[in-house]
Parts: C-alpha cells; structure tokens; sequence
C-alpha cells in the first residue's frame, strides 16, 4: 500500500472495449475446466520463493508428477531450476504388468493409502492394483509401485491453472471422501469451505469444490497493489483509490455491516480489515436491501433492477458492463465479485448523456458528494470519492480526467465515503448498507460463480 500526494498519476492505455451486456466469453478460460492442447512438452524456470507445491497449483500438474517426470526424490528445488511440466516419467520409472508407468515409493510413519494417493492425484484403488493388495494395511519401509497419473496436455503460452471454488451437484452413490478424491483435496477442506459439521452428503446438495481452470497469466504489476492518492483533476479535490489487479493476492469484494443493517464507512473499514473501503451502491432507505445485484465469494446474496455493474472474475480481470434491460443473475458466470450500480457514465472514453429508465430519481443526476469506479483497463481499477457537489457529467470529467476509460457511478451525497487504512479519509453522513473492500495480501481461496 501506498499514500501518494502527487501531481500525475501515470496509467496505462485502454486496450479493450467492453460491450454494453456482459457476455460469458469476454472470459471463456474461467467457464472451462479441460485444459487445452499444445504440442510440446513445456518447462518453467523456478522463481525465488517458488516450491514444488505452487508450482503444481500454478500449473496444474501434481506434486508426485512434478517429481516423477524430473527425477526428483524430494521436494527441494533452486531459483533458477529448469523444470518439466510434461513430458515422460525419467529412466527409473518402471512400467507394470498392464503397462501402466509407476514410479518406486517407500512409506514413511503416519502415511496412508488414501493419503498417498491424494498427493499423487490418482485413486486408492489404482494403489491396490499396481501392488497387489487386499486392504488398507500398511508398514513404514514398505516399497510401493505408484502409478504415474496421466499427465494433463500443457497449457498454451501464456495460461496458467487456478484453483477456484465453485459449485457441483451431489450425484447418487458419491460421498463426501469420493469428492475429496476427485477433486484432489481432503474432506477436512469440504467439511470446512462448506460449513459442515458432519461427512454426511445426499444427492441433489449443492457443494463447494475446489476446481483448476486454465486462465491467462497476469501482465507484470504496474504499480503497488492498493495506493491512495489526494488528487485535483479540473481542479476538483479528490481522494482515488488505486487498484493493481495484476497481482494474484489482491481482492475486490463487498463489505457488509456486522451486526447490523447497515454502517458508516469508518465503520465498515473497521469491521472488514480491508486496506480500503469506498461505499458500494444504492439500497432502500428503510430495509437496506441493495438495490442490485451483489456477489460476493462467487455466491449471489442480493439481486435487483439496477442494470450496470462492475465485475470482477477470480483471477482479477474486471469488466464494467451493462447497458438497457435488466440485469441477470446467469449473467455473473465466471464471476466472483459483482457490484451492480450506476448509472454509466463512462464507455469508452467518451461521456454518457443518456442513462437507462432504471435511474429515475432526480437526486441520482443533481448535484451531490460524489463516489465512482472506474477502469482504465480490466487490470486497472479506481476507487474514487469527493465531497465536491458535482452532477454525473461532471464526475464524468472528473473520472475521465484521472484516466478512466470507463466509470460506474456509486450512491453519492451522505452516502458518499473512503477509508484507508482502517480509518476515514471522508466518512459518510449516513450509514450505508455495504461497501466495496480491497485487500492488498489476501491470502485466501478464490471462489467463482
């Protein structure tokens, strides 16, 4: 994180227009789960701070094949290793009976079946067969064939695997073990990501799982992962929020008031432990049920009319979408964080005159405090608050002067707010019903709608 009081802030250019309905395959690598084919075996240079086991998540091959297919016996590796992420197992891998490869393995204290097969990413049975057992039983010292499981074609240039959680159907006869199996995790993680005090499962629940999807390598960062700016822009005082998405730790997502029906924003702030805290969008002034859509963690928890939206996928590749029509909840596929909005009043660079029928309340376009988002690039995200009265076209000026391509509104007059830091730099007058967090080092699972 960063606090910047200076002049000019330097972002990069707009390089992709997005179009006025979200549509699934501005992000079709997060939608798929098979990786696609490319022709030639691949290798990565190990980086300082890289082990065997990240590596495996990054690329989507398992730990056991990572040592399998480079001759390695343990788990150390050095900056500046070249490693294969395909290929053929070594000379020493022998092939079985049913000429299936294995490579030798030797059981330690406290190892299992089920345990050694969950490193090696294949199944207890194939275990059994590959060594001619009847049960589960094992000794420490005891030599073990293990399969090579195959290896998953390489990913083409520039995609990496992912590991988000989204949903599955329990299907007849699968228990909460198998998926663990399957999904290449334990059931303590099952237990834990979906809030279960028992293994028990039964067809027809619905199951966070952790699933490797291929998506694009992020570009290098640009800048420090969160950094606050006190600007003047047409000589307006502004306080921006800037947001590197490039890098892999850092998230997006509401906030809500804990507790309660709503907060102010130090408040907010407070409570989440996000670095930064703007105030989200509109809500009802009694309820305080958000107006539109919010999805948070890949699960939907409020739906609406308002039919713009600012979304953001696990990977950190943000849109601003939307347009005439409402918005749907199908529509946020491939999504993890989704803050409906509005109205627009940026698209492409240029200023947006005419807003949809949803924005029907005079006060929305008067003059008011003010809080926007805006993208200069899906990787290239502004937070931005002011106490300045402005109407929508100004703030328009405002965003696009600050080098947004396209800006979504947020609820603005005693609503308008940002903290930083755990504290206020503009607090709201009234309390909101969520707000918009970012977090520079989050360390946790990425989920998906």
């Amino acid at each position: 994180m960063r606090h910047s009081e200076d002049k000019a802030m330097q972002v990069p250019s707009f390089t992709h227009t997005f179009p006025r309905l979200f549509r699934p395959s501005l992000f079709p690598s997060l939608l798929t789960l098979s990786l696609l084919a490319a022709g030639q075996a691949q290798t990565v240079t190990v980086q300082p701070g890289d082990s065997l086991w990240s590596l495996s998540q990054r690329h989507g091959v398992s730990v056991e094949q990572l040592r399998a297919i480079n001759g390695l016996t343990g788990n150390a590796i050095r900056a500046g290793q070249q490693l294969r992420l395909s290929g053929s197992s070594p000379a020493h891998a022998s092939v079985n009976a049913a000429g299936v490869p294995t490579n030798p393995y030797t059981v330690r204290r406290g190892d299992t079946l089920s345990a050694i097969a969950r490193r090696a990413g294949i199944s207890v049975g194939d275990i059994r067969r590959a060594n001619g057992l009847s049960g589960d039983a094992l000794l420490a010292g005891q030599r073990l064939r293990i399969p090579v499981r195959p290896l998953p074609a390489a990913l083409p240039t520039g995609q990496e695997v992912q590991v988000v959680y989204g949903y599955i159907t329990v299907q007849p006869g699968q228990t909460l073990k198998s998926l663990a199996q399957q999904y290449r995790t334990t059931t303590g993680d099952l237990l834990d990501v979906n809030y279960l005090r028992s293994a028990s499962v039964y067809p027809g629940q619905r199951l966070r799982v952790p699933k490797r999807v291929p998506v694009p390598v992020a570009p290098a960062p640009v800048a420090p992962p969160v950094s606050l700016h006190s600007r003047r822009p047409l000589g307006i005082p502004v306080q921006v929020v800037r947001v590197d998405l490039r890098h892999r730790n850092v998230l997006v997502a509401p906030v809500l008031p804990q507790g309660s029906r709503s907060a102010r924003v130090s408040t907010l702030a407070r409570q989440s432990g996000a670095d930064a805290v703007i105030n989200g969008s509109y809500f009802h002034p009694q309820t305080y049920a958000p107006a539109g859509d919010l999805v948070r963690s890949g699960q939907l928890i409020s739906w609406g009319r308002i039919p713009a939206a600012l979304a953001i996928t696990p990977d950190n590749r943000a849109a601003i979408t939307g347009g005439t029509g409402a918005a749907s909840a199908q529509a946020w596929r491939g999504m993890e964080t989704v803050v409906a909005s509005g109205p627009r009043i940026l698209v492409g660079g240029q200023i947006r005159q005419r807003h949809d029928p949803a924005f029907r309340d005079p006060a929305v376009f008067g003059r008011a405090a003010r809080s926007a988002v805006g993208l200069s690039g899906n990787r290239d995200l502004f937070l931005v608050s002011t106490q300045s009265r402005l109407t929508t076209t100004e703030m328009a000026k405002v965003m696009r002067q600050l080098g947004a391509q396209n800006a979504l509104l947020l609820d603005g007059g005693s609503s308008a707010g940002l903290a930083w830091g755990h504290q206020a730099v503009m607090d709201s007058v009234r309390s909101v019903a969520f707000g918009i967090g970012v977090y520079a080092n989050y360390p946790g699972r990425r989920y998906v709608r």
